[in-house]
C-alpha cells in the first residue's frame, strides 16, 4: 500500500459527528501538541492526528512504534464535567470506544486492563489518557496509536504486535479508521460516569480476555503473583493474591504471566 500523502499542517477537517481534526504532517507526540495549544482545550473532542509521530510514547514513557502514513497516531481533548478525582475509568471508556469501532474487522479483537486493544495475544493498539487542570477544571487528553498497515516490527515488538491489516488480509484506509474511532468516542463519553454503567462494564468485561488472568502486580508485600477475578464500576481490578486474599488494583505496573 502507498503511504498516504502528507496534508499541510493545521488542515482541518470535520468528521461525520462533527469532531474537528487538526492534521499534521509530523509531530513529536499528538498528546504533547494537545498540551501545548490550550487554545484547543474548549472544544470538546477536537482531536490531532499526525502523518508520522517520531516521539510517540505509551505508559511509564515506552516508546510507541508507528509506520508513518500505515498506521494512525491521535489525540482528543475530552472535557469531563466531574472533577478530577473520579477520572479513574477514562482509559476503559476509550477502550470501549476502540472495539466498537473496530470489532466488524474480526470477532476476536479484545481488551486487555487497562489500556491495550489486542487481537489474539498480540497488541494492535494502544491508549495513553493524561490530564491537564485548566484552572481548576480538568482536561483528559486521550492518546490512541493502533497498528493499521504495518507488517514489520522492531525486533523487540516482532512476537508480541500484529496490525489490522496482519489480521484480515488487506489494507485498510488509516483516515477512515480513525474517523470511525472518533465517532465511537464522541458517541460513548458523554456517558462517562464513576462508578461505571452496568451495562458499560458488562461490555467491557464481555470483550475483554484480562479475566482469569495470572499476573504479577505491586501488592502490600511487594511485587506478588495473582488471578485477575474482575472489574470494580470504578475501573479497578479484583485480584486474588498469593494469601488467597483479595485486592482491588487501581494503578501501577501490572505484568501478565499467562497468555491473553
Amino acid at each position: 500500500m502507498k503511504k498516504n500523502k502528507p496534508e499541510a499542517d493545521g488542515k482541518k477537517s470535520d468528521m461525520a459527528l462533527g469532531v474537528p481534526i487538526i492534521r499534521l504532517n509530523s509531530v513529536d507526540s499528538t498528546n504533547n501538541y494537545l498540551k501545548k495549544h490550550p487554545e484547543l482545550w474548549d472544544r470538546q473532542f477536537c482531536a490531532v492526528m499526525a502523518y508520522e509521530q517520531t516521539g510517540g510514547r505509551g505508559r511509564y514513557a515506552r516508546t510507541w512504534h508507528s509506520e508513518p502514513g500505515l498506521d494512525i497516531t491521535f489525540s482528543v481533548v475530552f472535557l469531563p464535567a466531574m472533577p478530577p478525582e473520579d477520572l479513574s475509568c477514562v482509559t476503559l471508556y476509550a477502550g470501549l470506544a476502540v472495539h466498537r469501532a473496530l470489532r466488524h474487522l474480526d470477532s476476536s479483537l479484545s481488551l486487555k486492563w487497562p489500556n491495550d486493544i489486542c487481537h489474539i495475544n498480540k497488541k494492535i493498539g494502544g491508549i495513553l489518557c493524561e490530564m491537564i487542570l485548566s484552572g481548576e477544571k480538568p482536561v483528559v487528553i486521550i492518546g490512541i496509536g493502533i497498528n493499521v498497515n504495518s507488517t514489520r516490527f522492531p525486533d523487540d515488538l516482532s512476537g508480541t504486535a500484529s496490525s489490522l491489516k496482519m489480521i484480515t488480509g488487506f489494507d485498510h484506509d488509516p483516515d477512515l479508521i480513525a474517523e470511525e474511532i472518533l465517532d465511537q468516542i464522541a458517541l460513548l463519553m458523554p456517558d462517562f460516569r464513576v462508578p461505571m454503567d452496568e451495562s458499560v462494564l458488562s461490555e467491557w468485561i464481555s470483550v475483554s480476555t484480562s479475566i482469569g488472568s495470572v499476573v504479577t502486580f505491586s501488592g502490600r508485600g511487594g511485587e506478588e503473583l495473582g488471578v485477575i477475578k474482575g472489574i470494580n464500576p470504578d475501573g479497578s481490578l479484583r485480584i486474588t493474591d498469593s494469601r488467597d486474599g483479595e485486592v482491588n488494583f487501581y494503578r501501577g505496573e501490572i505484568i501478565f504471566i499467562d497468555a491473553g
